[in-house]
């Protein structure tokens, strides 16, 4: 599944049909913007942080200023990528990251990417400020939906929308049933499942009949959000399809649910899937249902330096790259302190910024459920 963002700059064949088309972790509308170029092409180092992760200090009080230092240093690696100029998908990345984080310090950075000139990245900045519903970006986001990108006209309508200007949010659906790009049709019914609103289920049922089979599947996923029996249980069976890029797709989309009833589906094939992918998935979302039962897979796989499979139409590093991300991803949401120490080296590592941006992501999620379990009456509902 690829956003149609992401046609603006041609992609490896491998890179459009990996694991990673199946959307595996986060946000419905991000992982296909991270195809816009190929690894092949990606100037590496962000930067490199020289950081010591001491999550097993013995003392509470250079525990925390080690985890404070540790914050700092994640927070430098996503300002410096979204300014990262070599490559839009490292900003794409670095902007949800930031929107993930709960970090207000976060929010100026994903303004400036409102301007940016790539679409992909545009896109990325209006749906976090919509997620964020952050007024000061108002004027912006107006701007952008005059935006010479469809998709990203799609996007600002949807952060209008949860800045409480609803007046246009009824555009949407035309853009999915009636526009000639397939790319922005796939993006329209991914914007449609982040709204919250139910009576989309219509509209996106009406487009699980489009031609195009990217927009049936987002529009499958949207559904199953917003408790769609039928749709969830299409997923449910995807997740044995022995396609390593459908089960991973399946499983993120019952995870993005958050119904426990998946709980056992997860547990299965996190111990019985052929594919690593599938299982990464799988720990994730074991770790989004409260369960870390994946903890040592997802932490082992964050290490892996080697491809899974020889396969001349998935390039090794492609292999690793989507590994290593996806393992920072379960290991973000499992929320356990003990990946800390791997994740900072992981953040050192110039070897790519992509992973290096996964990697201060999960870092930032982990530090944030410390944070919140430390809270006298625990998180805020």
């Amino acid at each position: 599944m690829v956003h149609g963002l992401s046609k603006l700059v041609p992609f490896s064949a491998a890179e459009s049909r990996g694991p990673w088309s199946g959307r595996p972790l986060c946000r419905p509308w991000r992982a296909s913007l991270r195809k816009i170029l190929p690894l092949e092409t990606v100037p590496v180092g962000l930067l490199l942080l020289t950081i010591t992760a001491g999550c097993a200090q013995p003392h509470k009080a250079d525990n925390d200023l080690n985890r404070m230092t540790l914050k700092r240093r994640a927070m430098e690696c996503l300002t410096a990528a979204i300014r990262y100029q070599a490559n839009p998908v490292v900003r794409v990345e670095a902007v949800e990251a930031l929107e993930s984080s709960g970090c207000n310090e976060g929010l100026p950075w994903i303004r400036a990417a409102l301007l940016d000139d790539h679409p992909a990245v545009r896109f990325a900045a209006c749906v976090a400020v919509g997620r964020c519903v952050d007024p000061v970006a108002l004027e912006s986001v107006r701007k952008c939906v005059d935006d010479h990108d469809a998709s990203v006209q799609v996007a600002a309508l949807f952060a209008l929308h949860h800045l409480g200007q609803t007046w246009q949010t009824g555009r949407i659906p035309t853009y999915l049933l009636n526009h000639d790009d397939v790319t922005v049709r796939r993006n329209a019914a991914l914007i449609l499942g982040l709204l919250d609103e139910p009576g989309a289920v219509k509209v996106l049922a009406r487009a699980m009949r489009d031609r195009d089979a990217g927009v049936r599947q987002h529009a499958l996923e949207a559904m199953a959000r917003f408790g769609n029996r039928e749709a969830r249980q299409e997923l449910a069976f995807m997740t044995n399809a022995g396609i390593g890029s459908e089960e991973v797709f399946a499983i993120g989309a019952l995870a993005q649910t958050g119904d426990p009833v998946y709980l056992e589906t997860f547990r299965y094939k996190l111990a019985t899937a052929t594919h690593l992918e599938t299982r990464l998935a799988a720990a994730r979302g074991l770790g989004r249902l409260g369960s870390d039962e994946g903890f040592e897979t997802a932490l082992k796989a964050l290490r892996t330096r080697k491809p899974l499979i020889n396969d001349p139409n998935d390039p090794p590093a492609g292999q690793i790259l989507r590994v290593r991300q996806m393992a920072a991803a379960a290991l973000g949401v499992i929320g356990r302190s003990e990946a800390l120490p791997a994740l900072g080296e992981l953040m050192e590592d110039p070897a790519d910024p992509r992973v290096q941006v996964s990697a201060a992501r999960a870092i930032l999620e982990i530090l944030e459920a410390d944070r919140e379990r430390a809270l006298p009456f625990g998180p805020a509902e």
